[in-house]
């Protein structure tokens, strides 16, 4: 982050071509305008007319989506500081946080993935039978827990 890229969209834009620039449909745009990921668009002639900021915004919206943040997530690093607080300092605190939450879903599909392997070893020959025997093995490792 913090370096200038050559994506610079220059001059005022229709909602059109600002989708066309994103990569968006514009009702996203739209819904981003409605729920505040997105500044309200200045109209002429009763047409949304976008700054090339706007595409900056979106291409921020993008990265932070393709990096795992839910738009509540999105909507507090836009507004959910004080405005005097970096940049820098929001993705660190949030960032921090969806890095918690990634290695607890590691750690849960490790843990999935150990079960499903040895369940693929089963020898039962009924489904029944296979039922008993997993309520055996939860009742026993419940047990080892307390």
């Amino acid at each position: 982050m913090g370096r200038e890229d050559n994506f610079e969209p220059v001059g005022p834009m229709t909602i059109g071509e600002l989708a066309s620039l994103s990569n968006l449909k514009p009702s996203a745009i739209r819904f981003y305008e409605k729920t505040g990921l997105l500044p309200v668009a200045t109209r002429r002639n009763g047409r949304r007319v976008y700054s090339p900021q706007a595409a900056h915004r979106l291409t921020l919206i993008a990265f932070a989506k393709e990096t795992g943040f839910s738009l509540p997530e999105i909507q507090a690093l836009l507004h959910g500081f004080p405005t005097t607080t970096t940049a820098g300092d929001r993705w660190r605190k949030l960032a921090t946080f969806k890095i918690s939450q990634l290695e607890a879903n590691i750690a849960k599909a490790r843990a999935m993935e150990r079960m499903l392997r040895s369940v693929m070893k089963c020898r039962c020959t009924t489904i029944d039978q296979c039922a008993r025997g997993l309520a055996a093995c939860l009742k026993r490792t419940t047990l080892k827990r307390t």
